[in-house]
């Protein structure tokens, strides 16, 4: 009688622990996953500094709850960046200057700095690992006081380096394989980021992971017609501010 008891007690605390793991896993199923960064390319930011809709494509990216954007600033003007960098701020975005294939520009560690001049750090991707060593990337990490976001290849990932990131990323741009590039971020403690134009729709099966995307606004068009932002920032002509930000990413 007693082992039956024992018995009985024991299948039901099995049960009841099958029940909850089954429940957790649901619910990190259903989760949404989370935004996190956005790429801006140059031409991108040329075209909306001319056509004097920067503001509303800050104010569009804040309102899809992205919390950084990737600037691609290479040879904008000073008060190009400043302005993007600044008006970036005003809508509560982290700005980061994109280091665009800096192997072929044969940028050295202290021209990598300079382009994050005005932003409140830099990220070195792909092209940056494959293509300068890794005293390089220490040299600009002792060097660089502000924010380094690390972006890589999943093919990078033990060759890449272990600590000196703020912040880093796993680029899953391909649906073959998909799941194990998650897979990968999750054990890098990374972000994962998504293409566009092939894996964004994926988010969905991503739970509350962090994710990129690769790039803003998620198609091939420029936004031509923009509407009025949400709030009016303070004109970008009178000051620009270059605080480090307030959110926090652990190196």
């Amino acid at each position: 009688m007693q082992h039956s008891f024992i018995r009985i007690a024991r299948s039901r605390f099995l049960l009841q622990c099958l029940i909850a793991s089954v429940f957790v896993g649901f619910m990190a199923m259903v989760a949404e996953a989370l935004p996190n960064g956005t790429w801006l390319s140059k031409p991108q930011l040329a075209f909306h500094l001319s056509n004097g809709t920067l503001n509303s494509v800050m104010d569009r990216i804040r309102m899809q709850r992205y919390r950084v954007v990737f600037l691609d600033v290479r040879n904008l003007s000073d008060l190009a960046q400043r302005q993007v960098t600044y008006t970036a701020r005003q809508y509560q975005l982290v700005p980061i200057a994109w280091i665009q294939s800096p192997q072929f520009r044969a940028l050295s560690v202290q021209q990598i700095m300079d382009e994050g001049r005005y932003a409140d750090g830099i990220q070195v991707d792909d092209h940056f690992f494959s293509h300068y060593s890794r005293s390089a990337f220490y040299a600009l990490r002792s060097q660089y006081p502000k924010y380094i976001f690390c972006s890589i290849q999943p093919f990078q990932a033990a060759s890449a380096p272990q600590t000196g990131c703020n912040q880093r990323d796993v680029q899953c741009y391909s649906p073959i394989g998909f799941d194990k590039c998650v897979e990968l971020a999750d054990r890098l403690k990374a972000v994962t980021s998504l293409a566009a134009q092939s894996t964004l729709s994926y988010s969905t099966r991503m739970g509350g992971r962090a994710f990129n995307v690769f790039l803003w606004p998620h198609s091939d068009e420029f936004v031509t017609r923009s509407p009025m932002p949400s709030r009016t920032p303070s004109a970008w002509q009178t000051v620009f501010p270059n605080p480090m930000p307030t959110n926090a990413f652990t190196r």
